[in-house]
């Protein structure tokens, strides 16, 4: 009597140093190329293959420091979307490392059918610990349309997830619509550290940016109370000096007596001038007849009617006078370095 038993695989992925994590779970058919059946016929064990079960090749993010024969590809690909030259970006992708900067690019396929399918880099955010910063995300023009950008964003929180951080941030100009679409809401800016913490650790520009909130709060409780008359502490600041009142002026010299001060003769006053002679009276001179020069007539150009100004126009509904604009998937009141409105977003993973 023959039976077949359909063997069940588990799978165990192991993340390396920069993943640190560890899934286990069963295998399902679309994650191996070939499912085997055992078959047991008469007491004799065979292996049956599905040459037609091959599955589609599984999709992967991979920092490229651990990729370095990828970097001139993958500068190719960032370039296609941001103009730069060659050399300049694959020094800058040669800056990904642990711990931080990471470039991620996504990979499908293994060896002679491995191909590169998009690109996002990875910073800390300066005062946010557990946040990480997302730029540069761009797929290959060659694969878009297929649901890879979706992909990339999830490989890349998957990442983010799997070093320890809970939030993602990022700035778009035209797809707000896209990430709102994958769970990213409107949010504030903040500070991207960028390639910063490669040579100056994340302490130290903590210094230079603003301090957290539990840093002003703390500021606040050291400072109550140092208020002084004619001056204001503020937040972060040394409290001012109280004031000092000047020195007294130097005593004045006794007077001398007055049998000391030697008495000195008037000045002399010389007369004034004798006044000048008074003017003859004027003569007699018969005045002028009065001209016989008729007046002009009056004009009969009506006068012109005042000029009508007209008032200014009324601002647009959204920026009405002390109104300030409030960041929607439409509008935005951030602006980038050239002057370009841009978004503000954050995804909490």
């Amino acid at each position: 009597m023959g039976g077949s038993v359909l063997v069940v695989f588990y799978l165990l992925t192991a993340e390396t140093r920069d993943g640190l994590s560890v899934d286990l779970r069963p295998i399902s058919t679309s994650d191996c190329q070939r499912v085997c059946e055992i078959l047991v016929t008469d007491g004799e064990v065979r292996e049956k293959l599905h040459p037609d079960s091959e599955q589609p090749e599984k999709i992967r993010a991979v920092p490229i420091h651990r990729r370095p024969d990828l970097l001139v590809p993958c500068a190719d690909l960032v370039n296609s979307e941001w103009q730069r030259s060659q050399a300049a970006r694959v020094h800058s992708l040669q800056k990904s490392c642990a711990e931080f900067p990471v470039c991620l690019v996504l990979l499908q396929g293994h060896r002679e059918t491995e191909r590169l399918l998009g690109h996002a880099r990875l910073s800390r955010v300066v005062g946010h610990g557990s946040s990480l910063f997302v730029e540069s995300v761009v797929v290959s023009k060659v694969e878009r349309g297929k649901g890879y950008g979706r992909t990339l964003m999830e490989e890349t929180e998957r990442y983010a997830r799997n070093r320890g951080f809970k939030r993602l941030c990022l700035t778009t100009h035209d797809k707000q619509h896209f990430y709102a679409h994958i769970g990213y809401v409107l949010s504030t800016p903040v500070q991207n550290a960028g390639a910063m913490t490669a040579f100056v650790p994340i302490e130290m520009l903590l210094r230079f940016s603003r301090m957290s909130e539990e840093d002003q709060k703390q500021t606040r409780t050291e400072h109550k109370g140092s208020r002084v008359s004619g001056g204001a502490c503020v937040v972060g600041s040394p409290p001012p000096l109280p004031s000092i009142p000047p020195p007294p002026p130097p005593p004045l010299p006794p007077p001398l007596p007055p049998s000391s001060i030697p008495l000195s003769p008037p000045p002399f006053i010389p007369p004034p001038p004798p006044l000048p002679p008074p003017p003859p009276p004027p003569s007699s001179i018969p005045p002028s007849p009065p001209s016989s020069i008729p007046p002009p007539p009056p004009s009969s150009i009506p006068p012109s009617p005042p000029l009508s100004i007209p008032p200014p126009p009324a601002p647009p509904p959204n920026q009405s006078a002390g109104q300030p604009v409030v960041q929607t998937l439409t509008e935005t009141p951030h602006r980038d370095a050239k002057g370009v409105p841009i978004f503000w977003m954050h995804k909490d993973i």
